[in-house]
């Protein structure tokens, strides 16, 4: 557990210096910021909900992009540079190593959900002092936001797991990324056609078993506006730390049979 943690924070900061996954969180922190000064973009939605989408659009999609390429790098960097050799040859085993990978790239994770969040409830108090009408003002959920933010940092939390295993078994960085964006789109299929009415049944069925389904973290969007649904949260949550889990033990598994 001990190695886990050291693995961690060594791994957390590489990724914090990785320029790629800095200028990412740079575009995103900065759109959400200017978020009010976009307003005039609008067709027609509620000044409040549309500050809110884009806070969570700028999360979802450059969250993401950070989930994919810096579980990626922090993976293959280890395999490029034969310092896995090193590690594996410590008393550190596959798991501890995956496990400690892992939590430093979730660890960054976490700081940019954190800074988002704190970005969106910013612009919506100053979109909210240009609103006269106080029911829309009071509707604004501040611990709300926070909690929809922490769904979803879950669920960049399994990208990043199903993006781990894939660099188990991959020798390529540029594979990695290829597949693990692939495996997003797929996921992001499933959700949208959810979203349009379709039914989940047959391949579908199974294929949001093996990818992540992306429908179950969307309840925690009505968290910003409304009182926060306990029983949805830790479902959401729920989900995604057991699926966590068992991709980072498969990834484990392949690592521990993989030779270097």
């Amino acid at each position: 557990m001990k190695n886990a943690f050291l693995i961690s924070i060594n791994t957390l900061r590489e990724t914090l210096r990785q320029k790629l996954i800095l200028i990412v969180a740079l575009i995103a922190l900065a759109l959400v910021l200017s978020s009010k000064y976009l307003l005039s973009l609008d067709l027609g939605h509620e000044q409040l909900r549309f500050v809110f989408d884009f806070g969570s659009g700028a999360l979802g999609f450059f969250g993401s992009i950070i989930a994919v390429v810096a579980t990626a790098q922090i993976f293959h960097n280890e395999i490029e540079n034969k310092t896995i050799i090193t590690l594996f040859s410590k008393p550190v085993g596959s798991t501890q190593f995956v496990f400690g990978k892992f939590g430093g790239a979730v660890f960054a994770l976490a700081i940019f959900a954190f800074v988002v969040a704190l970005a969106t409830s910013l612009m919506l108090a100053i979109t909210s002092l240009g609103i006269r009408n106080a029911e829309d003002v009071a509707s604004i959920n501040y611990i709300g936001v926070f909690a929809f933010a922490f769904i979803q940092w879950i669920k960049l939390c399994a990208i990043c797991a199903i993006s781990a295993f894939i660099c188990s078994a991959s020798t390529s960085l540029l594979f990695s990324v290829i597949v693990s964006f692939m495996v997003l789109a797929v996921s992001m299929a499933g959700d949208i056609t959810l979203r349009l009415g379709g039914k989940q049944e047959g391949f579908t069925e199974l294929v949001s078993w093996i990818f992540p389904d992306f429908h179950v973290f969307n309840v925690a969007e009505n968290f910003a506006f409304a009182p926060i649904n306990i029983v949805d949260f830790f479902a959401s949550a729920g989900y995604g730390i057991i699926y966590c889990v068992c991709a980072l033990i498969a990834s484990a598994i392949m690592f521990s049979k993989r030779e270097f």
